[in-house]
């Protein structure tokens, strides 16, 4: 069945540098976070991903942007809204993941142009230093299709 996947994640971002995970097997890069659950709020789920993927406290702050996007995998296809929070660590310690599957790294911020990252609006909003006072939203589905 056909669904709308509602995907919270975190951006942190500390001396020019903004904190991502990586998919392993893959090599792409992503916000951290993941799939709201039903009746659960975004940034609960955020904090709640933090805490299962590795192992850390996150305080979650105001939501700075809303993509939307779909593609498709070997598996299935995707429909995704992508909520993203402004999220600062409780911890000063590096970032580990507690999954095989992925990994966390810190990434300057001027190097954003040469990663795979997904998706390609969060991408273009780091790139063009996204504004965290206000609230952007950006689809790459194109209205009327």
């Amino acid at each position: 069945m056909s669904h709308i996947e509602v995907i919270a994640r975190g951006i942190c971002i500390q001396e020019n540098r903004v904190l991502l995970c990586q998919n392993i097997k893959s090599g792409y890069f992503y916000l951290p976070g993941g799939h709201v659950e039903f009746e659960e709020a975004a940034c609960d789920a955020l904090a709640r991903e933090l805490v299962e993927e590795a192992a850390i406290k996150v305080q979650v702050g105001k939501c700075v942007l809303v993509t939307e996007g779909a593609f498709a995998t070997r598996k299935r296809a995707h429909h995704e809204i992508n909520l993203v929070f402004l999220m600062e660590l409780d911890e000063k310690a590096e970032v580990q993941s507690v999954e095989p599957q992925i990994a966390f790294e810190w990434v300057d911020l001027a190097s954003i142009v040469d990663l795979d990252l997904r998706p390609a609006a969060i991408k273009s909003w780091l790139m063009t230093a996204g504004d965290p006072s206000s609230m952007d939203w950006i689809s790459e589905i194109r209205a009327g299709d």
